[in-house]
């Protein structure tokens, strides 16, 4: 199963996951979190990249002293390893307050909540 599949299914199901974020200039580590929204997100200048909004509630940080968890997160999916459904806890609830599923940057999701 790829990551999207992954983080398409855990969204569906309300799993939380774990995983690792493989971005150079980032702390190397697992976070832990809540997936909201997977979407193909274009910049300015017509780049796309799948990216995953998660809620995160765990794990290493690099803006965890000026942002406590949890906190709203965005993540590259091809940055993602070792992704983890983490079944065996209990659903999150889809309500996070600065989770916006109406936000204009959704328009070409691939799943949200």
């Amino acid at each position: 199963m790829t990551n999207l599949e992954k983080l398409t299914e855990a969204i569906r199901n309300r799993n939380q996951i774990s995983f690792e974020y493989n971005k150079p200039e980032k702390t190397s580590g697992e976070r832990i979190g809540n997936p909201h929204a997977v979407f193909i997100f274009t910049s300015k200048v017509g780049i796309q990249s799948t990216k995953i909004h998660i809620v995160q509630t765990g794990g290493v940080s690099d803006s965890k002293e000026d942002k406590p968890f949890p906190d709203f997160r965005t993540f590259n999916i091809e940055d993602l390893s070792n992704l983890k459904l983490l079944s065996n806890l209990p659903n999150f609830e889809p309500f996070y307050e600065k989770y916006k599923p109406e936000w204009e940057g959704y328009k070409d999701v691939i799943e949200k909540v």
